[in-house]
């Protein structure tokens, strides 16, 4: 699999946070979205958690040299 980087968008209006790949030669593919945290984190910080958690994981997934350097 090629390098690549990944780019975080927020889509305020669907309140989402999109997960791109970003190749050398500047395209971009979506890899996932997920829902932000519907309450504040000052609110309910075990959601707000478990979204940072989930959006770590698929970034050190996602990401080959991640992969590599932490032998997953």
């Amino acid at each position: 699999m090629e390098n690549f980087s990944h780019i975080l968008e927020v889509d305020e209006k669907e309140k989402k946070l999109c997960l791109y790949r970003l190749f050398d030669d500047g395209s971009k593919q979506l890899y996932t979205n997920v829902d932000l945290p519907a309450a504040p984190a000052v609110d309910n910080r075990e959601q707000f958690e478990a979204f940072a958690i989930r959006l770590t994981e698929n970034l050190l997934i996602d990401s080959p040299q991640a992969r590599k350097l932490l032998k997953l």
